[in-house]
């Protein structure tokens, strides 16, 4: 079994223009036997400032917590197979867990600033979570099977055969520019997941900003096709220039993308 993967994130048009850093982050982890994906987009509302931050520790919670995961219990699809949704929450739970301790370390280590604590007294405080706010997209892959988890917006699409498909069940709770979150009260009881025995030859992951920049669903899994075709083959050095025109003349968005292929040899 062979895994290739590739992560990319992009500085959304609208936020190169008035310097805004961007707020998604992207990570892929290939080991011998299974590789992960995970993709967060930062919210960009005032209350949420730190949610740069927020998503850069979101993608490295998700992969440390499917690591170890892994290794407390022999693998993933043992567990998976058993009891898929107590192995899901169980995964989720540690992430989150994990992403409000490490957002604790941060803000004890930088203190709010000036601008930052002028926002908090606005809004008569605010939890520090919420602060780091983020959605998360993962996906843990092996070469018996695949799972996903996914809290918010954003998109994770599939080769399955021939055929691209979106396996995460969809969230009612997604209504115009409304997303469930990381530092929702209730997030552990709004995570999505699946798990599918015999996997996938490829996922990818991204977040809403590249597929808001599609006309319709058809032609972004066209794309994510094309995007695992190009992980696969080596060939993505002209990728993140696509990404970045994708974003000029689509949703103006920060945009990030994290792939996995798959390849049995033989």
């Amino acid at each position: 079994m062979r895994f290739k993967g590739y992560a990319l994130s992009v500085k959304g048009a609208s936020h190169e223009e008035t310097g805004i850093v961007c707020q998604d982050s992207a990570r892929v982890y290939i080991a011998e036997h299974f590789a992960v994906a995970a993709v967060s987009d930062g919210h960009g509302s005032e209350k949420h400032f730190r949610s740069a931050s927020g998503s850069e520790m979101a993608t490295r919670v998700a992969i440390r917590s499917i690591c170890d995961f892994c290794e407390r219990n022999n693998g993933l699809d043992g567990i998976f197979l058993d009891n898929p949704d107590n192995a899901a929450r169980r995964i989720a739970a540690n992430i989150i867990c994990g992403w409000n301790s490490e957002i604790a370390a941060h803000i004890g280590l930088l203190p709010l600033t000036k601008h930052e604590r002028e926002i908090y007294e606005k809004y008569g405080g605010i939890a520090n979570e919420v602060m780091y706010g983020a959605t998360l997209i993962v996906a843990g892959i092996t070469e018996n099977g695949c799972f996903g988890l996914q809290i918010g917006d954003g998109s994770f699409c599939a080769l399955s055969g021939s055929d691209m498909v979106f396996p995460v069940p969809e969230d009612v709770n997604l209504v115009g520019n409304l997303t469930t979150s990381l530092c929702d009260n209730n997030a552990i009881e709004n995570f999505r997941h699946f798990y599918r025995e015999g996997g996938f030859s490829g996922v990818m992951l991204s977040s809403d900003g590249l597929i808001n920049s599609f006309v319709n669903e058809n032609d972004y899994l066209k794309f994510g096709r094309r995007v695992l075709s190009a992980v696969n083959s080596g060939m993505t050095s002209a990728l993140g220039e696509h990404l970045k025109t994708r974003s000029r003349c689509g949703s103006r968005d920060d945009i990030s993308v994290s792939a996995v292929t798959i390849k049995t040899d033989g």
